[in-house]
């Protein structure tokens, strides 16, 4: 990954349409499943790729800055997307919503080959390992760090709509906007406060905000805490993030920045789905 990083990238975005139009042709759970698996691997190169790309062009001292500001463009995609996609599929059909997004994974295909990557090239022959691809031992305790750190988020986006009902909350998505839109207002803001004060006064603070943020959302009572809610997981969550991102490829040395982002990725998903599966249990 590492020293074809473009290649990679493109790869996988051309995975990534291709298996998007397969959907609609698919009628059997298991071939459903085994879709997903493939999306979800090719979705997996696709974002370490572009993230590793852009921390190529990024000057050292601007790294947080940098990845601040690039990480916007994932949330606010995150904020669009879901409801772009509701209307199509609400005003048109699933197919046109699978070939609308087929027609973006071909914008970004096209887009990937007038972006330019420098070719790494490697101090030194190393046997090949899949595990040393996909994860780097030197940022074991940045990747830690992102287990935790997900292990709350990995709560909300699950239970959190259903917590709302219990709790006879109305306009729940309200969560989620808010958060998004704080998220994306103090990336740039934080990323330069990285760059300065390095990652624990960063980290610390957005403990003590996220911790606030799940007490105020296990007392709520009405949307007014709600909001307050998402502010405060917003502004500590949403800033969190992307500095521990920076942190663990500012540990490498530049041909090993593929995994350690993939290792920082990686770790973003464990924290989500063990917190998926351990809370759902509990709260059985």
């Amino acid at each position: 990954m590492d020293s074809q990083r473009k290649s990679l990238a493109i790869c996988a975005s051309a995975a990534l349409m291709v298996i998007t139009i397969l959907y609609p042709f698919l009628n059997m759970i298991w071939l459903l499943l085994l879709l997903r698996l493939f999306h979800g691997a090719a979705w997996g190169v696709s974002t370490t790729a572009n993230s590793t790309m852009v921390v190529d062009f990024i000057p050292k001292t601007r790294l947080g800055e940098g990845i601040g500001y690039f990480s916007i463009s994932t949330t606010v995609g995150a904020i669009i997307a879901p409801s772009i996609g509701i209307l199509i599929y609400d005003s048109f059909s699933f197919d046109i919503l699978i070939w609308s997004s087929a027609v973006l994974s071909l914008l970004a295909l096209l887009a990937l080959q007038f972006v330019y990557s420098p070719t790494i090239v490697k101090r030194e022959k190393k046997p090949f390992r899949f595990w040393d691809m996909i994860f780097e031992k030197d940022v074991w305790f940045q990747a830690l760090l992102t287990v935790i750190t997900t292990l709350g988020f990995g709560a909300i986006i699950t239970f959190l709509v259903l917590f709302g009902k219990q709790r006879e909350v109305d306009h729940i998505f309200l969560f989620f906007l808010i958060n998004a839109t704080v998220s994306t207002l103090l990336r740039p803001f934080t990323g330069k406060w990285y760059d300065k004060k390095g990652p624990w006064s960063i980290i610390i603070m957005a403990a003590v905000l996220g911790f606030f943020s799940l007490v105020i959302l296990s007392y709520m009572t009405n949307e007014s805490q709600l909001i307050i809610a998402a502010i405060l997981f917003g502004a500590g969550y949403g800033t969190v993030m992307p500095c521990l991102q920076t942190w663990t490829v500012q540990k490498v040395c530049e041909e090993k920045r593929g995994a350690a982002n993939a290792t920082f990725f990686s770790s973003f998903d464990v924290g989500v789905g063990v917190s998926a599966f351990v809370l759902g249990i509990l709260a059985e």
